[in-house]
């Protein structure tokens, strides 16, 4: 697998497979974020498919994991701690120490593969996320980069 890095003009053209009309955050919303100097994304590619992208801003030396997608047939495969562990080294490239992110409590495939990738539970923001049944929680975690070496 290949990550390459992102830019706003390639995110329309290469992710919109990637990214359902529903998806939150949005496709759009994510490729406006390029445009900011703080933010940097990356895909992954087998070949010309398109498998998984990841989206982080930072800022001094922490970053936030904004988004992390896996297309529905690549899953299972290790294509989403890959795309993690590769990202995480070039953060570190960037001076980056720590990352921290936000996930549904129900996503228990994510929550899984970021605790197997150094992520520990910092915190929960109730009610954060609406879902089906009303609303549901974000699980706060966080990586210590300088710790682990990467993810």
């Amino acid at each position: 697998m290949v990550l390459y890095a992102l830019t706003p003009s390639d995110a329309l053209a290469k992710l919109t497979d990637l990214y359902p009309p529903d998806a939150h955050p949005g496709l759009p919303f994510l490729a406006d974020l390029l445009k900011q100097p703080a933010c940097r994304a990356w895909y992954a590619a087998d070949g010309e498919r398109v498998t998984a992208a990841i989206w982080y801003l930072y800022t001094g030396t922490h970053a936030e994991l904004i988004d992390l997608i896996v297309a529905p047939s690549a899953r299972g495969l290790g294509i989403g701690r890959t795309i993690l562990e590769q990202s995480s080294s070039a953060l570190i490239n960037l001076g980056m120490r720590t990352v921290e992110l936000e996930v549904r409590e129900s996503n228990k495939a994510a929550r899984a593969l970021y605790k197997k990738t150094g992520f520990v539970r910092t915190g929960r923001r109730r009610n954060y996320y609406p879902s089906e049944s009303g609303r549901e929680d974000a699980i706060l975690m966080m990586c210590d980069l300088s710790e682990n070496g990467s993810l």
